[in-house]
């Protein structure tokens, strides 16, 4: 099926008025010389107004759409017929598009999606019309373009660079607001991204493609809790595409982007592995991904205790982490299980890479303040007698359930109180 293509344009009165359903052109000569930004600079024609010049550059190839109201459909039609009657032909007013009250700013909307929504392929002309009318275009546009930047092709203005007034010749370049409506989606995906780490799905932009996809790879990454991937590949690549943001009007908010993903996803030399989980579990915390939180923070929790029996017995661990191929969760699960699991219950394969001795040594070496009983007095969801780890598993348990009790401020309450009682036990 062939693609509809048209040029939207809103019609004005310039350079004349309608009285009781009359258009009057007190000087049709007058016209203003126009050239396109990307014209040569001698290529200067002179109009009325721009209406002709659309209908001659864009014609052949696009429907022409006027939006008008009952006068400056009137002032428009004479214009043409009188100074440009080869063009009459090839534009036609059509009822839908009619304004009745230009100051009905609701009906003005609708009007201009439902005209938005009838094309595959739209240039839009606000070089004239009633001030107001191009304005609420413009703010339409924003939000049809921010769904799908690939439908609209151009937004045409007229840059003022001579006024035209009646004892001189205007002159005015059309220029293309198109790349700076990308700029204001852009601008507004980093800001909501820093604040939550998602895109919507539907966003589409050509020219921004590969950091709307770095930035999708790097928020799959982070609610998946991919963590390998987002410190290896996916931080590193939207940090790169960050950095290739020079426009002046969004490169402030991609250095904050970009200072952010440095600080809580760039693996620092020394730094712990239950440290790195404890910073990431804090920030999406204070996003308010609360069972993302949770994970984290009961990952740091597994990590904390094989950091601590590693400093006693390095040799012994090393050999663990190599049985588990590094694989941290089985890791963490392993040291975990010291606080209660005898050596009985290991598998064969587990027996074979450590015996009973140095087994209870691992034991004996286990953070004792984390098998302290805790009660968090006056803290929905943490009424238990447990140790700080039996809080955050089973808290983190009760959320992926749906089994949580209270509303989300008494959920944030008890994560809150959990990293704020983890860090205490583990700095002391």
């Amino acid at each position: 099926m062939k693609k509809r293509k048209a040029v939207i344009t809103i019609l004005g009165i310039q350079g004349g008025f309608v009285s009781n359903g009359e258009a009057k052109i007190p000087n049709p000569e007058h016209c203003a010389k126009y050239y396109f930004e990307d014209d040569k600079e001698d290529n200067k024609k002179e109009y009325f107004n721009t209406l002709p010049l659309l209908i001659e550059k864009y014609s052949n190839e696009y429907e022409i759409a006027p939006i008008y109201t009952t006068d400056s459909k009137i002032f428009n039609e004479k214009i043409l017929n009188e100074l440009y009657p080869t063009l009459v032909s090839k534009i036609s007013y059509e009822n839908k598009y009619k304004i009745e009250n230009e100051k009905n700013f609701e009906d003005v909307f609708k009007l201009f999606n439902s005209a938005l929504e009838e094309f595959d392929e739209i240039i839009i002309d606000v070089t004239h019309g009633f001030r107001h009318l191009p304005l609420l275009m413009l703010i339409d546009l924003m939000i049809v373009n921010f769904k799908d930047t690939s439908k609209i092709e151009k937004i045409l203005f007229a840059k003022e660079e001579i006024k035209h007034i009646p004892k001189q010749q205007g002159l005015y370049e059309i220029i293309d607001l198109k790349n700076y409506l990308e700029l204001a989606n852009i601008s507004f995906i980093l800001t909501t991204f820093n604040k939550n780490y998602t895109v919507a799905n539907h966003i589409k932009s050509e020219k921004y493609k590969s950091l709307i996809e770095a930035l999708n790879d790097f928020s799959n990454d982070i609610m998946a809790i991919n963590l390998n991937n987002l410190f290896k590949q996916s931080s590193k690549k939207l940090i790169k595409e960050l950095n290739r943001l020079n426009d002046i009007s969004i490169k402030s908010m991609a250095q904050e982007l970009k200072n952010d993903i440095e600080t809580n996803f760039t693996l620092i030399e020394g730094e712990k592995r239950y440290e790195i989980y404890l910073r990431l579990s804090e920030d999406l915390y204070s996003k308010n991904y609360m069972l993302l939180s949770l994970s984290l923070l009961y990952e740091s929790s597994r990590m904390y205790i094989k950091t601590t029996i590693k400093k006693e017995h390095k040799k012994i661990v090393e050999d663990i982490e190599e049985y588990f191929h590094e694989d941290w969760y089985k890791v963490g699960d392993f040291f975990k299980n010291l606080s209660w699991k005898p050596y009985e219950r290991l598998n064969d394969k587990e027996k074979n890479i450590i015996t009973r001795q140095a087994y209870d040594r691992l034991g004996k070496s286990y953070p004792k303040r984390l098998k302290e009983k805790i009660k968090f007095k006056g803290v929905p969801n943490l009424t238990r007698e447990s140790t700080i780890i039996e809080h955050i598993a089973n808290t983190r348990n009760n959320l992926s359930h749906a089994n949580s009790k209270g509303n989300f401020a008494d959920i944030k309450q008890s994560v809150h109180e959990l990293i704020k009682k983890y860090k205490e036990i583990i700095n002391k």
